[in-house]
């Protein structure tokens, strides 16, 4: 045969192969049920009730979406249990978020956890996150409206408010991280269903892998800004009125506001840098510097921001006020005994041929005191009026 047949040979039989493998993939798909979501309850003692959501695909209909539940001892008894009720494989290739109720994440996740890191079929980047009540009832929620399944619904939602820097980012990666690491504790989010919908109502604090206690969105933007670089995002700050009285503009328009008892002013964070300083080995002393580029987005009262004089004051009392919120931040996580900002880290990492515990670390933070340090630079105004 010649050499140029040869070639031409070899090369329709490449193409026949792959046409082959294309429609053999076609096939499989149909054959599968791709697993987006899952969630795990605490149904009685030793048994745990797993709900998935699952998104299938049939050429003769549109892609449809079925919510499966079942219950076990284990994740794996859950995947064998639930493939006995689906007429389709089901994969979690396509895994976007899983959900722990708050009851099982009091006891701990870590085992749950653990079968996530031993599926090579689930990717880091997937969401962890917390019920407020069961997450079976989030997961039946109907979201025929978005035209998405709900595994993609709750994976945008978190991951828009990550990217907005309104939360940590809460992927399986981070968790492993911050579990496995001595001197940092996991932070994951809390949805709650609110009006038929989902939404994300706070912050679950963990110590090692159980849920203790949840932050409230106002404390959102100390621990983002304590615990990472800040980029974006806005905060507001109560003031009494007395306060910035002699920055007030009283003339005209400007000479009553009486919709508020407080002054109310939102900063819009452009820039943020944190620092965590060990300044006392013995006396476990920290210093916490913050530094902070604003824009000032808005005052409820009307404030002479013409006059540099009144923005330095301004951000005086913006560094006092913030300065006291973080410090009684961290005075809480202190009580609670979670370090979700990493001090034990900074700690760690000025010993020197000694070995640092999880538990050792826990009763050495009891005694660790804070100077707190806030600068604020505002470098917009706007229009306060």
């Amino acid at each position: 045969m010649p050499k140029v047949c040869k070639q031409i040979s070899f090369v329709s039989i490449i193409l026949c192969i792959l046409i082959s493998s294309g429609c053999v993939e076609q096939k499989q798909l149909e054959k599968l049920g791709l697993v987006t979501a899952a969630g795990y309850d605490l149904e009685k003692k030793n048994v745990i009730r797993g709900t998935v959501v699952v998104h299938q695909f049939d050429p003769m209909e549109q892609n449809i979406t079925k919510m499966i539940t079942a219950t076990a001892n284990t994740s794996k008894g859950l995947r064998q249990s639930q493939n006995l009720q689906s007429n389709q494989k089901l994969v979690t290739g396509q895994m976007r978020c899983v959900i722990y109720s708050k009851e099982l994440a009091k006891k701990g996740v870590i085992q749950l956890v653990d079968s996530l890191n031993r599926d090579s079929t689930v990717g880091n980047m997937v969401y962890l996150t917390i019920a407020d009540g069961s997450s079976k009832e989030i997961l039946n929620l109907d979201k025929t409206n978005t035209k998405i399944s709900l595994g993609t619904y709750i994976y945008n939602l978190i991951k828009q408010n990550v990217e907005s820097e309104q939360i940590i980012s809460p992927t399986l990666q981070e968790f492993n991280h911050n579990y496995y690491d001595i001197g940092k504790d996991p932070v994951l989010p809390v949805l709650k269903v609110k009006n038929g919908d989902v939404i994300i109502s706070a912050l679950g604090l963990f110590k090692d892998d159980r849920y203790i206690a949840e932050l409230g969105p106002k404390k959102h933007f100390y621990l983002k800004i304590l615990s990472d670089k800040y980029k974006a995002g806005t905060h507001e700050l109560g003031f009494k009125r007395s306060d910035f009285e002699k920055i007030r503009m009283k003339k005209g328009e400007h000479s009553i506001r009486n919709v508020y008892n407080k002054l109310f002013i939102d900063v819009d964070n452009i820039h943020s840098q944190a620092k965590l300083r060990l300044l006392d080995m013995k006396r476990l002393k920290f210093k916490v510097e913050v530094k902070l580029d604003s824009r000032l987005l808005e005052s409820t009262e009307p404030l002479d921001v013409s006059n540099p004089a009144s923005v330095k004051f301004i951000e005086k009392k913006l560094n006092q006020a913030m300065e006291k919120d973080i410090i009684e931040l961290m005075t809480y996580f202190q009580k609670l005994g979670v370090d979700p900002i990493g001090v034990g880290n900074e700690y760690k990492a000025h010993l020197r041929g000694e070995n640092l515990t999880k538990k050792k670390w826990r009763e050495l933070y009891k005694r660790v005191s804070f100077d707190v340090q806030v600068k604020n630079t505002i470098v917009k105004t706007g229009v306060i009026d």
